[in-house]
């Protein structure tokens, strides 16, 4: 009696469904190697110190404040990061057609952005003043509108996260992408307070590990090619002892430099 319920119920299970040909295989959705298209093989680790130096250097233009809604700039950042990795990691699209679609869609979105928050949304009236700035700078004119300023840093601040992460993940040049952003940011950090050091400070804590990062999976990479093993603790033995040395060479910097800030002090006789 057992052994008949236990055949019936395994026909039960093994019966196809209406609709289901006998003999053909259900085809399950493999979510495997869906979400596979979203894992870095640089490691998601990477991508955070990539995004904290890019955020280090607009977090600075943002403190300068050059013109009002610069806040506005955060999630044009993340987009353009975004779309950097993707555009990085994708290879059907030609290079040329990629950074044109790049270049299309970070102007258009800062024209969206600008118009909905300078000009309630109206984008006739957006057109029209930088047609009006455009003939001023050709005639040797100076504009005081601070849309026109507004849209380019927020078109410039989706670009530099998109050139940022292609450097990384394409080109393979992250120092090329740390130059950019720390010019853009020495240049902001010259216009603002002294306290406003702790962007540098940031920057350089995220561009240390990061070079570290990068070079570690470089190197990886060229022992698997050459058959050499290693172990899998080694990376993260590795990041900490970076993170030492790059937390040590940051208060030798920052102690030396308060030092220097320090005025000197003078002894003499009184007359």
């Amino acid at each position: 009696m057992q052994n008949a319920t236990v055949e019936r119920l395994s026909k039960i299970i093994a019966e196809p469904k209406q609709g289901e040909e006998p003999g053909k295989e259900r085809r399950t959705p493999q979510i495997g190697s869906f979400l596979a298209h979203f894992r870095l093989a640089e490691g998601w680790f990477s991508f955070f110190l990539l995004a904290l130096v890019v955020y280090s250097t607009i977090w600075c233009v943002q403190a300068v404040s050059w013109v009002s809604h610069l806040s506005l700039l955060t999630p044009i950042t993340a987009v353009g990061l975004i779309f950097g990795v993707i555009a990085a990691k994708q290879r059907r699209i030609p290079r040329t057609l990629i950074h044109l679609l790049a270049f299309v869609l970070g102007l258009a979105l800062a024209f969206w952005q600008t118009s909905s928050v300078d000009y309630a949304g109206s984008t006739s009236a957006l057109i029209n003043n930088i047609r009006a700035w455009g003939q001023l700078a050709v005639g040797g004119g100076t504009s005081t509108d601070d849309s026109i300023f507004l849209f380019f840093i927020l078109a410039l601040g989706f670009l530099l996260a998109y050139t940022s992460t292609w450097l990384v993940y394409r080109t393979r040049s992250p120092w090329l992408m740390l130059l950019a952003n720390a010019v853009v940011l020495l240049i902001n950090l010259s216009s603002i307070d002294a306290g406003y050091v702790i962007f540098l400070v940031i920057f350089l804590v995220a561009a240390l590990l990061l070079l570290l990062r990068f070079n570690l999976y470089e190197s990886s990479i060229r022992w698997k090619r050459q058959g050499l093993r290693c172990s899998d603790d080694l990376n993260w033995e590795f990041m900490q002892a970076g993170a030492l040395i790059s937390l040590g060479i940051l208060v030798f910097f920052l102690d030396t430099a308060l030092g220097l800030c320090q005025p000197a002090s003078f002894t003499g006789l009184e007359r």
